[in-house]
């Protein structure tokens, strides 16, 4: 019982300066670490920022060339789509011409009626 008493008496005479009040030099050395931390946080915020504001410049400049080549696309998709259907009129147009030159050309002849064959 008497270490337990000794031990606890130990632990709490090492306690005591934890009890003490803060001199103003103390409260001025936390101070001038704060000042010293919020600096150096707010320098490294300023370095985050600039590099976010060149990812940001980046990015957008690759939005704007996505977005041309989408647009270009889309107009090639465009005129592809008009070729198409030019060459297919104009097939279309051949296929008839050859059609009607392909028919053989008789001359008009005036057909007697044929007569029947009576048996």
């Amino acid at each position: 019982m008497k270490t337990i008493l000794a031990l606890l008496i130990l632990f709490c005479a090492i306690a005591l300066p934890a009890l003490g009040e803060l001199t103003t030099q103390d409260l001025e050395k936390i101070r001038q670490i704060v000042k010293e931390s919020e600096t150096a946080l707010t320098s490294r915020i300023e370095k985050v920022d600039s590099k976010v504001d060149a990812i940001d410049t980046h990015l957008r400049t690759v939005e704007t060339g996505v977005a041309e080549l989408r647009g270009r696309s889309i107009g090639f998709g465009v005129l592809r789509d008009w070729l198409v259907t030019i060459c297919a009129i104009g097939a279309f147009i051949i296929s008839i011409f050859a059609l009607v030159k392909a028919q053989p050309k008789a001359p008009q002849t005036r057909q007697d009626t044929p007569k029947a064959v009576s048996q």
